[in-house]
C-alpha cells in the first residue's frame, strides 16, 4: 500500500509539472518543411527565392529548415494547390497571373496598362484586398507570406508587329486570359499554355508570339524560334509564396516574426533586383541568340483601349463594381 501510494504521488506530481509548463514540452528536433516553386533557378524569380530562404536561414538557423524545390520540380505550379491545402507540401509558390483560377477577384491584378508594380504591391497590401486573401485561404487553406515582382511581360514574335492590324490571323501564346480576349477582338487568336510547354509550341509553330518575361524567355530558350521583341508593357507577375495555414499556425511566434522580417526585406531587395536583372537579361538574349530585333507597336493605345472597352467590363461584371472601381483608384486610372 506505501508503495501504491508513493506511485500514484509521482504520477500526481509529474501531471502538476506538465501542467506548470503549460503542457507537454516542445520538441526539441527542427521543425522540416518543403517548398515548390514554379521558377527555374538561373531566373531573376528563382534567384529572390534564394535570397529569401538564404536570409531566413540567417535569423532562424537549423530550427526551421526548408528543403527547396524550385523549376517546378516537386510539384507543377497548375497542380499544386491540392497538396498545399492538405499539407503535402508546406510552402508553394504560385504568379498572381494565374492565382484568378483560385478566386476570381485575382483578375484585376493583371489589368493590362493599368498598374505599376508599386502601387500593385500596395493594393495587395491593402485592406481593399483583404477579402481575396481569405477567398484564398478558404479555397486553399493557404496564406501568403511573401509577394513580389516577378517581372514584366513582354511580345516576342516571329516577326515584328508594326501596329495592331498585323495581329489579323496572328497566334499568341498571351500566358494570361487578359491578352487572349485582347487578341481575339483584334482578329487574331490567343492561348494560354503552361510555361514548360511553350517552347515546344513555338518550335513547332503552334504560335507565332508569345508574350512573356525576359526571365522566362531566357530561361526556356524562345529567342531560338521569336526574335523580335517589342518592349512595351503588357503587364507585370507578382510571385506569391504561400504557406499552409494549419502549418503557419503550428510555427512558434519568433519563427513567424522571422519569416514575416524576411517577406518585408525580400520585397525591398526584389524592388531593385528585378528591374536591374530584366535589363541584364534583356543584353544576354540579344548576345547568346544573334538577329534579335525590337519593334514598336505604332498603335499601342488601340490595345490599352481595347482591354479597357472591350474586356475589363466583363472582368467589373465578375469581380464586382466595388471591388473593381477600387482597384481602378488604387491603380491610380480614376480618383
Amino acid at each position: 500500500m506505501k508503495r501504491l501510494t508513493i506511485a500514484i504521488l509521482v504520477v500526481a506530481c509529474l501531471a502538476l509539472a506538465a501542467l506548470s509548463c503549460g503542457g507537454p514540452a516542445a520538441p526539441t528536433g527542427p521543425i522540416k518543411a518543403r517548398y515548390s516553386g514554379w521558377a527555374p533557378p538561373p531566373s531573376i524569380v528563382g534567384k529572390v527565392e534564394v535570397f529569401f530562404f538564404d536570409l531566413l536561414k540567417q535569423k532562424v538557423g537549423d530550427r526551421f529548415q526548408v528543403d527547396v524545390f524550385q523549376g517546378n520540380t516537386l510539384y507543377n505550379y497548375q497542380e499544386v494547390q491540392l497538396p498545399l491545402k492538405e499539407g503535402a507540401v508546406e510552402m508553394a509558390a504560385y504568379g498572381s497571373i494565374e492565382l484568378y483560377e483560385w478566386t476570381i477577384p485575382f483578375k484585376v491584378t493583371t489589368l493590362t496598362g493599368a498598374w505599376s508594380m508599386d502601387k500593385l504591391l500596395a493594393y495587395m497590401n491593402s485592406s481593399d484586398f483583404e477579402p481575396v486573401w481569405k477567398d484564398i485561404a478558404d479555397v486553399s487553406n493557404a496564406v501568403p507570406i511573401c509577394y513580389y515582382p516577378a517581372g514584366t511581360f513582354y511580345l516576342w514574335s516571329s516577326k515584328p508587329v508594326s501596329s495592331t492590324a498585323d495581329f489579323n490571323g496572328f497566334r499568341v501564346e498571351c500566358g494570361n486570359f487578359e491578352p487572349v480576349e485582347i487578341i481575339k477582338d483584334l482578329g487574331g487568336s490567343g492561348g494560354a499554355l503552361m510555361v514548360t510547354d511553350i517552347y515546344t509550341a513555338l518550335q513547332q509553330g503552334q504560335y507565332d508570339a508569345a508574350i512573356g518575361t525576359p526571365s522566362i524567355a531566357l530561361s526556356f530558350g524562345w529567342p531560338e524560334f521569336v526574335k523580335n521583341v517589342s518592349l512595351q508593357p503588357w503587364f507585370s507577375n507578382v510571385n506569391v509564396m504561400f504557406m499552409n495555414k494549419d502549418f503557419w499556425d503550428s510555427l512558434p511566434k519568433d519563427i513567424q516574426t522571422a519569416i514575416e522580417e524576411t517577406a518585408a526585406a525580400t520585397k525591398a531587395y526584389s524592388l531593385t533586383f528585378i528591374p536591374q536583372g530584366e535589363q541584364g537579361q534583356l543584353k544576354a538574349i540579344a548576345g547568346k541568340w544573334a538577329g534579335i530585333q525590337y519593334f514598336t507597336i505604332s498603335d499601342w493605345d488601340k490595345i490599352i483601349d481595347t482591354a479597357q472597352t472591350k474586356v475589363w467590363p466583363d472582368i467589373k461584371k465578375e469581380v464586382g463594381s466595388s471591388f473593381f472601381d477600387n482597384a481602378l483608384k488604387a491603380a491610380g486610372i480614376t480618383k
